[in-house]
């Protein structure tokens, strides 16, 4: 396999029990069998028991061994404590087994062919590194709270503060002036497996100290125009891709229409109601291939064209061409830092 190719792998037994061990499904179910077992012995096993009245007096009078009778080692309230364990132990097992196939099927089931499109979509995507500066300070406020003591009424007044934004900014990297070009790998081998689960992160590095001078100035720039304008100042940075829907996760079958047995609902259900689903999660988990694929963009790779439009503005930008990502995509951090340090960033958002 070539160095710019990347191939799913299929784990080890011992690799998929430490990606996704499933520790609750397991001890919930080993109590529940370990409560069967204790109800099928109170069930089942025998005891000898001693008689008692008049027999029992009449036979250690004669001299002779005291009578006994086969009896059930648990007293008939007791049996019910093991069956309502049971019970409420498989109860947990099916709220267990409900969340984790929401979790499945969170991740869209897709093809080969759908996700090498995606792909090329994504390898030929402008990237957008950007900067948010959110100004803000805290407000005093006061509030009546009513408590309750000894079935008597009181209120209290309460002081809290409120966080209050003054100010937002964004900004992006302008790297019209060094070019960038995409050196993500090439994913191949992925219609070989029956299942694959595929994950994606976007990163960014620097082909030229050029390059790297000229991203790092206008971080510092930005957010320099920025800072001591209120009390607090919360930057965020990351990065996105232009014009692509971008998703963290994907489910690919070599055949949707036809997934494999260990990945089909009704066979999940069946097996879980059995307190079987630990086993088949197990199998499912060995049966699954894995990749993680990184989209990465190199910056300052080759010269711009001539009379390239610039992606971006160098500084402050209160007005951004396009909507700003959501939270979960950036990097929070409270307090500024620059520093020179080159390469992928993970995730792709910048390391500070």
């Amino acid at each position: 396999m070539s160095c710019s190719q990347q191939r799913p792998l299929k784990q080890s037994l011992g690799s998929s029990l430490c990606r996704e061990s499933h520790w609750k499904c397991l001890l919930l179910t080993l109590l529940i069998h370990a409560c069967g077992a204790v109800v099928a012995w109170c069930r089942l096993a025998t005891v000898p028991r001693l008689v008692l009245g008049p027999e029992a007096a009449l036979a250690r009078g004669a001299g002779g061994p005291p009578p006994t009778y086969p009896a059930s080692p648990c007293s008939d309230g007791y049996l019910y404590i093991p069956l309502a364990f049971v019970s409420l132990l498989y109860l947990l097992y099916l709220a267990e087994c409900w969340h984790c196939h929401v979790r499945s099927c969170q991740a869209p089931r897709t093809d080969a062919n759908t996700v090498l499109a995606l792909i090329r979509r994504l390898q030929q995507a402008p990237p957008c590194v950007w900067w948010k500066a959110t100004s803000y300070h805290y407000v005093r406020r006061t509030r009546q709270i009513t408590r309750y003591r000894n079935g008597d009424a009181y209120t209290t007044t309460q002081v809290y503060h409120e966080r209050a934004d003054s100010r937002t900014a964004r900004g992006e990297f302008d790297y019209s002036a060094h070019g960038v070009r995409d050196v993500s790998k090439e994913l191949v081998g992925l219609a070989e497996h029956a299942a694959t689960r595929l994950r994606f992160t976007k990163c960014f590095s620097f082909g030229s100290a050029e390059a790297e001078a000229s991203y790092l100035t206008q971080r510092a720039r930005f957010f320099s125009a920025n800072e001591g304008l209120d009390d607090y100042l919360e930057a965020r940075e990351g990065m996105h891709l232009k014009d692509v829907d971008f998703r963290e996760s994907l489910m690919v079958f070599a055949d949707p229409r036809s997934p494999p047995w260990y990945a089909r609902a009704w066979v999940f259900w069946l097996v879980s109601a059995a307190t079987l689903s630990w086993p088949l999660r197990v199998v499912a988990a060995y049966g699954t291939a894995h990749v993680h694929y990184q989209v990465e963009k190199l910056f300052g790779a080759s010269s711009p064209p001539p009379g390239a439009v610039p992606s971006g503005p160098p500084g402050e930008d209160t007005e951004p061409l396009e909507s700003p990502p959501c939270y979960e995509d950036a990097l929070y951090f409270p307090v500024l830092i620059v520093h020179g340090d080159s390469g992928c960033q993970g995730d792709g958002q910048g390391a500070l």
